[in-house]
């Protein structure tokens, strides 16, 4: 089995020596060149790729193409959004994501109902565990109303760009976007993913992937699309 892991941490260095130690293929990508230098030391071979795995070039030179899995593991919700998203785009591996804040889970989960992203949240692993040991109502009714809050009404949703949209050919940094919206990458088919930036011009065709919450997906359809879509 072919496996790459975006993020070089305390996780991924012991994730990478069991499965080497297991027999699988392994490739490390890791954007800090000293981290990168104490992996491929501490497992003893040349396991890593220095370079920033939301970065589309660096994740083909890791061979996402041909990978098995992808375990998106940087200590940023964000990042590993992204990786799950180019991985998506670029091969038909197996997700794996670390999610360190709770409230992503359901992000995550909503990215692909039919091959779904496998989350690992260490907080939600230990809260199941003290619900396990715990049998006490009042400790069940605050923890159900933690997972509510959690979810915070966050939705990830893909709109497109009309021909007559009003925000052709304009930067990102121009668009005055809605409140509780944010732009995490742009979709221009023929395997073209961007994580744009406040100079990313937006193009007729271009299918906008945004997280929004409490009713800003509506917002950001009129936004974009002035007699619907």
């Amino acid at each position: 089995m072919f496996v790459i892991i975006v993020g070089g941490g305390k996780v991924g260095s012991y994730l990478t020596r069991a499965l080497i130690q297991q027999g699988h293929e392994v490739v490390v990508v890791e954007k800090d060149d000293r981290k990168a230098k104490m992996l491929d030391r501490l497992i003893d071979r040349k396991v890593t790729l220095v370079g920033d795995g939301c970065d589309p070039a660096i994740l083909e030179s890791a061979g996402v193409t041909r990978a098995d899995v992808v375990v998106a593991d940087t200590g940023d919700d964000e990042d590993n959004l992204v990786v799950v998203l180019l991985t998506k785009k670029k091969s038909k591996a197996r997700c794996i994501a670390r999610v360190n804040n709770p409230a992503n889970t359901l992000i995550f989960d909503s990215l692909d109902t039919e091959d779904p992203v496998t989350t690992i949240s260490s907080t939600e692993i230990i809260l199941s565990v003290l619900n396990e040991q715990v049998n006490a109502a009042s400790y069940n009714a605050a923890l159900e109303t933690m997972h509510l809050f959690g979810k915070g009404n966050l939705q990830l949703i893909k709109i497109g760009v009309p021909d007559d949209s009003p925000v052709n050919d304009k930067r990102l940094g121009e668009i005055r976007f809605p409140r509780n919206s944010v732009i995490v990458a742009i979709d221009r088919g023929n395997d073209e993913l961007t994580i744009p930036t406040g100079d990313t011009t937006l193009r007729r065709g271009d299918q906008v992937i945004a997280i929004v919450k409490n009713g800003a997906g509506e917002q950001l359809r009129a936004l974009l699309c002035r007699n619907g879509c």
